[in-house]
Order: structure tokens, then C-alpha cells, then sequence
């Protein structure tokens, strides 16, 4: 089984806490899937660094990831932006958007460092919809048909890092 660290950069409390339940739930679909690959924060391996990035809007629900991969499409290196706040705008105004939404972002950012290089469905979705919780725990991002967090992978994206990660 592979490792990759992820190295969280000064993110603030709520990124932490979303990229951690991002590696840990990731890590779990990974598993029930097949992909040999784990991550952990501040592990051993190549290493994905994540870092905030002022230039990305609160409002956009998406990150940027660079990524150095060897010929068979493995990890040396990669760099996760995430915007400095999320926000979502609720009926009683702009509000900063839940954990959930954000481990969304994080762990899309994440798969594409893993080597997942196209949008399709579910997770590695290019657009998502923003649905609002009752409360900031409740938000969710949805693609298609599939309200995310639990966190889910298309068929063909377990097939596509099964391939780079056997």
C-alpha cells in the first residue's frame, strides 16, 4: 500500500478540520474500493502541501492543485490552494459555509493530486450545486443526483486510480 503525507500549511481551524476528515474519510472509500493508497497528515511519502490562497473566492466552491507525477502516473509531489474562506449564501445572508462543504472541496482537491486528472461524475464533479443545511453542519454539494458529504467516487474514477495506485 502507498503513502502520501499531507502537510497542512497555516490553513485556519475550519480548513484543518475539514481536510483531516477529508484524508480520513477518503482513506475509508479508499479501502472499500480497493485503491492502495492511504493518506495521512504529516506522514511519510510523497507529499501534498495545502495551503490557503487569498486569490480564490469564498464564494467559488473549488480549490487548485498542481501536481509532479512519474511516467506511471504516481505522486512526487503536489500543492493544494484552497480559498481563505468559504462562504454560502443562506436566507438570512452571506454566512461562512459548514465543515462538510468543505471537506467536499478538500478531498476533490486531494483526488486530483492522487493522479485523477479529469471532471466526471460525483466527487471529481466540475460544478457542484450548493445545498443549504438547516444549519452550517447540515451544507452539502451536490452533483447530479448525489448530495456529498459521505464522500463517493464514480465507477470510473476507482478504476482510473486503481490503475495509477496498484
Amino acid at each position: 500500500m502507498a503513502a502520501v503525507s499531507v502537510k497542512l500549511g497555516n490553513i485556519g481551524s475550519h480548513w484543518t478540520t475539514a481536510c483531516k476528515q477529508a484524508v480520513s474519510d477518503l482513506n475509508s472509500l479508499f479501502r472499500r474500493k480497493g485503491i492502495r493508497v492511504t493518506l495521512a497528515v504529516n506522514g511519510a511519502g510523497p507529499t501534498i502541501s495545502v495551503r490557503t490562497d487569498p486569490s480564490i473566492g469564498g464564494t467559488a466552491v473549488h480549490g487548485k492543485t498542481s501536481a509532479e507525477t512519474d511516467g506511471a502516473g504516481k505522486l512526487l509531489r503536489a500543492d493544494v490552494r484552497l480559498p481563505v474562506k468559504l462562504t454560502i449564501s443562506a436566507p438570512k445572508g452571506i454566512r461562512d459555509a459548514g465543515t462538510g462543504m468543505a471537506e467536499v472541496i478538500a478531498a476533490h482537491e486531494f483526488v486530483h493530486a492522487l493522479g485523477h486528472e479529469p471532471h466526471n461524475s460525483h466527487l471529481m464533479a466540475q460544478t457542484w450545486n450548493k445545498v443549504l443545511g438547516d444549519r452550517a453542519a447540515g451544507d452539502k454539494l451536490q452533483a447530479g443526483a448525489l448530495a456529498m458529504p459521505p464522500l463517493e467516487l464514480s465507477d470510473e474514477s476507482v478504476d482510473m486510480l486503481k490503475g495509477i495506485w496498484t
